[in-house]
């Protein structure tokens, strides 16, 4: 777990050990958070890390690194940091990109979508929980499933075989968004 500071220590083999990543990009408290906000410049993405930094135990940049994060979150086409010592987690649609994102060396992957959802309408059809399971037990790194993940959905992604969850749109639709991740978390760790 982290330090009392929110800094984790590294290791030669670094992990994320969380049941939930929230992909925001306005600061949230949550235990993990891929901190994406791409649409602004470098020199913001760095301000609001180090705002999001006593909110989160794993802070993730999206396609970005920063001494201030954990790790880093690639997409697709981002390149794997070769050398870096932090978490290392890629967004995957297939079991083909999972297998690939491997034998990088990734920590953990996201697959999406699981459900149909407004926030990632062009990546093909829902992978559903038979497609999630599928992926997850052939799996050799932690999968989160993500894509129209909220309340009443998390408990199947987790009895699917899914290591934890990621959430987007359900906590930037919330008016309360700690409340929701809150609900969550309670939903992935009951049962």
């Amino acid at each position: 777990m982290p330090s009392s500071d929110h800094r984790r220590p590294f290791s030669d083999q670094p992990s994320l050990t969380s049941e939930l990543l929230v992909l925001t990009d306005v600061a949230v408290r949550a235990p993990a958070v891929i901190l994406r906000a791409k649409d602004r410049p470098p020199q913001q993405r760095r301000e609001l890390a180090r705002q999001m930094r006593d909110r989160t135990d794993y802070l993730i940049l999206a396609s970005m690194i920063d001494p201030s994060a954990d790790g880093v979150h690639l997409a697709g086409f981002d390149r794997y940091p070769k050398g870096y010592p932090g978490i290392v987690g890629r967004s995957c649609h297939r079991l083909e990109e999972v297998r690939q994102a491997e034998l990088e060396g990734v920590d953990y992957v996201t697959i999406s979508p699981v459900f149909a959802t407004a926030s990632k309408p062009g990546y093909g059809p829902p992978l559903g929980l038979r497609g999630l399971g599928r992926i997850a037990r052939q799996a050799h790194v932690p999968v989160y499933a993500l894509g129209g993940i909220d309340v009443g959905r998390v408990a199947a992604c987790r009895d699917a075989g899914a290591s934890g969850v990621a959430v987007q749109g359900a906590v930037a639709r919330s008016p309360s968004p700690e409340d929701t991740i809150a609900a969550i978390l309670e939903e992935w760790r009951s049962g």
